[in-house]
C-alpha cells in the first residue's frame, strides 16, 4: 500500500511540475522496442539487433542474429536469463547478462505451434505462448515440454502484448477490447475496458499507457485515471521508471529526469 501511495502521489507532481523542471537527455539509437529490467537496464530492438544500456544511459552490449530475422519481443524480468522471441522463424533464445547466447535456440515450429504471435518468460522457468490462431495459451516447462494448454472462446481476440507478473497473473492487451486479465494458470479473470493502440506498462496495480498524446495512469482498483505528461504526436512507447520516464519517437529514446 505504501508503494502504491508513493507512485500514485509521483504521478500526481509529475503532472504538476514536469513542465517547469524537467531534464531531458537522448539515446540517437534506432528502435521499435524497449525494455527495462529492474536493475534499471534500459533495451533497445532495432530489426534483428539488441542493445543493452546500463542506468546511466552508456551502451554496454550488443547482440545481433541476421539468420533468425527481426526479434518480436524481448523479456527481460530477469537479466540474467533475456529471452528474445523471433516470431516469423518460430524460435525463442535466451541470453545471459552480457547478451550472450545461453544453450541453443528453442524451434517451436518443430513442436508443431506454428501459429504463435506471443511469447513472454516466468520465473517459474516457464515459457507462455499465445497461438492466436486457436486462440490457446500454452505453458511450456523447463524442458520446453508442453506443460498445460487452455483454450479461450473470446470473439474476435487480436492480444499484442502477453506479460507474466510476479507468477501470479497474466496480462493481455487488445487494442479493441481492452486489457484481460488471468491467474498465474492461465485461468481468466477479468477484462478491463482500457483502450490503447500502444503496450500499456504495469506499475504496482497501475496502468501506465498512451491515449490522445498524452501519458495517462490508471488504477484499475480506485477506477482512477490520471493525465501525468503531454507527449510528441510520433509516440509509441514509454516506460516509467523510478524517477526517469522513457520516450520513444521517431524510433529515438528521450529520457526526461523526473523532479
Amino acid at each position: 500500500m505504501k508503494k502504491a501511495l508513493l507512485i500514485s502521489l509521483l504521478l500526481f507532481f509529475l503532472g504538476l511540475s514536469y513542465a517547469q523542471s524537467e531534464k531531458s537527455s537522448m539515446i540517437e539509437q534506432n528502435a521499435e522496442i524497449m525494455a527495462i529490467d529492474p536493475q534499471g537496464n534500459l533495451y533497445l530492438v532495432n530489426d534483428a539487433s539488441l542493445y543493452k544500456y546500463g542506468p546511466e544511459g552508456e551502451l554496454r552490449y550488443s547482440y545481433t542474429n541476421n539468420i533468425l530475422g527481426n526479434i518480436a519481443s524481448i523479456d527481460v524480468d530477469n537479466p540474467l536469463k533475456i529471452m528474445i522471441f523471433y516470431r516469423d522463424a518460430g524460435i525463442i533464445l535466451f541470453l545471459n547478462d552480457k547478451l550472450a547466447p545461453i544453450g541453443d535456440p528453442i524451434d517451436i515450429f518443430a513442436k508443431g505451434m506454428t501459429t504463435i504471435s506471443l511469447a513472454t518468460y516466468s520465473t517459474k522457468n516457464n515459457i507462455i505462448l499465445f497461438d492466436e490462431s486457436n486462440t490457446d495459451l500454452i505453458i511450456l516447462d523447463f524442458y520446453f515440454q508442453e506443460k498445460e494448454r487452455i483454450h479461450y472462446d473470446f470473439n474476435e481476440f487480436h492480444p499484442f502484448m502477453l506479460k507474466d507478473i510476479h507468477e501470479k497473473m497474466l496480462l493481455m492487451q487488445d487494442a479493441k477490447q481492452g486489457m484481460f486479465f488471468f491467474d498465474g494458470f492461465g485461468t481468466f479473470e477479468k477484462n478491463i475496458a482500457l483502450y490503447s493502440d500502444y503496450p500499456m506498462q504495469w506499475l504496482d496495480n497501475q496502468f501506465i499507457y498512451i491515449k490522445d498524446k498524452q501519458l495517462h495512469s490508471y488504477n484499475h482498483q480506485k477506477f482512477e485515471d490520471v493525465i501525468i505528461h503531454d507527449l510528441p504526436d510520433n509516440v509509441t512507447q514509454t516506460i516509467l521508471y523510478r524517477n526517469k520516464l522513457f520516450i520513444l519517437a521517431d524510433k529515438k529514446i528521450k529520457i526526461i529526469q523526473l523532479p
